[in-house]
């Protein structure tokens, strides 16, 4: 396993492209991705260093003296190779494609980077839940994926190249369950040429196979490789959206992780076991809490001077436990992290080497992620995680129903709702008798969990069923 002392030593120093005797873009790469361990992106089959780039920062609210695009060549100089970025980033996008531009990732560039480009995972995201609707206007979901192909691949304006494409397009930021309704609107009607309304995943599945059932891909375009969604704030949310989901359509899941998720409405606890359970591609978000962990105001941030551009803080929890704690949960491929400032010069002040070199150490044992919990909690609180829901309370199964047949009675339920502490089983309870206890597993569908059980056991009391933080019990 590399140390931090041999990233900063071999991977700080790396020269500028264009300097005499420099390597090419591609070999700098190269050198640098061999040395880094890589994690599987679930079912998309991809490997990814555990660290990508965060879109925001100084990529979207950029200071004066920052060059932004450098931020982007530096990190995939070190070998970082999930990029993240999204519509809603402001100039983000377009400090991608120049960054492109340098490192020769632009198709239309004779000196175009092939082998590079299809090392990297790069990424963005639209926040418009639908594709074709007559009563809305402005932008679709469909014009912010042409949006991004043109600023990232293009010049911008309009111009995609031949052979530009987003290996996933994103679903962002998630909030409720109406919005997870309406990114579906359209989605049983493919190829029926039925559909007025169209929502964003059924439009993205044609821009993924080179398909036209939703008759908004005339041209066939296969401009995505990937699905996936986003959400920071509600599990509830997320994981209505995965288990809708039954064409398994969404390969990756960007989720909220920290050392205070468990204070609030757990993202570890409820969509990590069910994204896991259903192949997905687990990527953390909010490490340091949109930088509140280090002094920001609990707020999203929305100016230059919100940007954290030091590495770590005095009397604050260590930078490096905060990196390693949501990569060392079951599940979890890759944290994206927004870099505020790169050091060519003076490699420990270097975020990118700095969260780098934390990425690849050993991960924290759960007796140690239970010390980085206490140590966050206690010095930052719960307001780092504004973005999340704070109902941190082991919420029961709904829609509990028995169905007899003949000596059988069918027991089914709809998920139950973790707090603080994992689930660990179902208990199914008839009067004050527990009549089976089974080892908790997620709901991966809509098609609620059952069990059977015989109707003399169960007699005429009523059933209930109850989740527990507690292993699976002895029945008699």
């Amino acid at each position: 396993m590399i140390s931090r002392r041999e990233i900063l030593r071999t991977l700080g120093a790396i020269p500028l492209v264009g300097a005499a005797g420099a390597l090419t873009p591609g070999r700098l790469y190269a050198e640098a991705a061999t040395e880094l361990p890589k994690r599987l992106l679930g079912r998309t089959g991809r490997m990814v260093v555990p660290l990508g780039l965060g879109g925001q920062a100084s990529l979207q609210l950029t200071a004066p003296g920052i060059d932004a695009p450098d931020i982007i060549v530096r990190a995939v100089h070190l070998g970082l190779n999930y990029l993240d970025s999204a519509n809603r980033y402001g100039a983000s996008q377009m400090n991608y494609g120049e960054a492109f531009r340098r490192l020769h990732l632009t198709p239309s560039d004779p000196s175009y980077d092939r082998a590079l480009r299809e090392s990297l995972y790069i990424t963005s995201k639209t926040r418009i839940r639908h594709a074709a609707d007559p009563a809305k206007q402005g932008p679709t979901a469909i014009d912010e994926l042409k949006r991004s192909l043109t600023q990232m691949f293009g010049d911008g304006k309009g111009f995609i190249p031949e052979g530009a494409y987003l290996d996933v397009m994103q679903v962002h930021h998630l909030m409720s369950f109406e919005e997870v309704d309406q990114i579906y609107v359209g989605y049983n009607d493919r190829g029926t040429g039925k559909q007025d309304q169209v929502g964003v995943m059924a439009a993205l599945i044609d821009y993924r196979d080179g398909t036209n059932c939703t008759g908004l891909n005339p041209e066939h375009k296969r401009w995505i490789r990937h699905i996936g969604i986003t959400g920071h704030q509600s599990s509830p949310v997320l994981m209505s959206a995965i288990r809708r989901d039954r064409d398994s359509v969404i390969d990756t899941v960007l989720v909220a992780l920290n050392s205070n998720d468990r204070l609030c409405s757990s993202h570890q606890n409820n969509v990590l076991p069910l994204a896991v359970a259903r192949g997905l591609g687990v990527i953390a978000m909010k490490i340091f809490g949109d930088g509140t962990y280090y002094g920001k105001p609990s707020r999203f941030s929305n100016s230059p001077a919100d940007v954290i551009r030091t590495v770590g803080k005095p009397g604050a929890v260590a930078y490096s436990d905060l990196v390693r704690y949501p990569l060392s949960l079951p599940g979890v491929s890759v944290e994206i992290i927004g870099t505020g400032q790169i050091n060519r010069e003076k490699p420990e002040d270097d975020q990118l080497v700095a969260n780098l070199a934390a990425a690849v150490k050993d991960m924290p044992s759960e007796i140690e992620r239970l010390r980085i919990e206490k140590e966050s909690k206690d010095r930052h609180g719960a307001g780092t995680n504004y973005f999340q829901e704070m109902t941190n309370i082991l919420v029961q199964p709904s829609q509990v129903t028995t169905k007899r047949d003949g000596n059988r009675v069918k027991v089914e339920w709809n998920t139950a709702f973790a707090g603080p502490e994992p689930l660990r089983s179902y208990n199914i309870v008839a009067g004050n008798r527990t009549l089976l206890s089974l080892p908790f597993r997620p709901q991966c569908t809509e098609q609620p969990l059952s069990a059977s059980l015989e109707a003399a056991v169960v007699g005429n009391d009523t059933v209930k069923v109850i989740a527990s933080e507690q292993p699976p019990q002895q029945v008699a």
